[in-house]
């Protein structure tokens, strides 16, 4: 699947491919083919690292990407977006373990940061506000934190030996427009998720799948 897509050309081809043809997953709100796979769609239909599941009792698509579970909450083929968040962040609300979403997009040979994402930084258990340019937001009772505060603007003069922690995460811009007109909504934000798009490479095959209805 990291080659060219190969078409519907000879009985060989079709005899492995024939599924793929009107093979599609399907969950909930979520409908997704070529480069993807799961559910109806075999293994040899889609990319090996963008495989979905469905849980078919809350009808949600989640995906493993380096190992860790993200949920699906949009798919936009028709611009190569794919909208997530982590099921961490869903499940657990203002306060996740510390993860950078840009390790593993940076590292990725099919994924790239989409252009409606924004990387914020946030500041774990600082003991006192280190810039006026943070929102700060209590943690639940049960998280490893007891607050976290989001950089929502650049600022070099942040110290962070208040703070017990750091990392850059990707939001979407619309939700760092609202941050930035102070709306207290930080779990909303971080739920809403952010954009990746896989790489211009992959999306060339796409297209050359679609011209083949799938058949690839």
């Amino acid at each position: 699947m990291l080659g060219t897509p190969v078409s519907l050309t000879t009985a060989w081809f079709e005899h492995e491919f024939k599924n793929c043809l009107n093979g599609t997953f399907k969950c909930g709100n979520i409908t997704a083919g070529f480069p993807f796979h799961g559910g109806d769609r075999e293994k040899e239909c889609g990319h090996p690292d963008l495989e979905l599941h469905c849980d078919q009792n809350i009808n949600t698509t989640t995906m493993k990407i380096h190992g860790a579970g993200y949920r699906v909450l949009e798919i936009r083929p028709d611009r190569q977006i794919l909208r997530i968040s982590r099921e961490e962040v869903i499940n657990k609300g203002n306060c996740p373990s510390p993860f950078s979403d840009e390790d593993w997009i940076l590292d990725s040979p099919v994924l790239t940061p989409g252009p409606g994402s924004a990387s914020v930084t946030l500041f774990y258990d600082c003991v006192s506000p280190i810039s006026p340019d943070f929102l700060s937001f209590p943690c639940n009772k049960n998280d490893d934190f007891s607050n976290v505060s989001v950089a929502i603007a650049n600022n070099y003069n942040i110290h962070q030996e208040g703070c017990s922690n750091s990392v850059n995460v990707s939001i979407l811009q619309t939700s760092l427009e609202r941050l930035r007109k102070h709306s207290s909504d930080w779990k909303g934000a971080w739920k809403t998720g952010f954009e990746v798009q896989w790489r211009k490479n992959y999306a060339d095959e796409c297209w050359k799948c679609t011209s083949s209805d799938g058949a690839c």
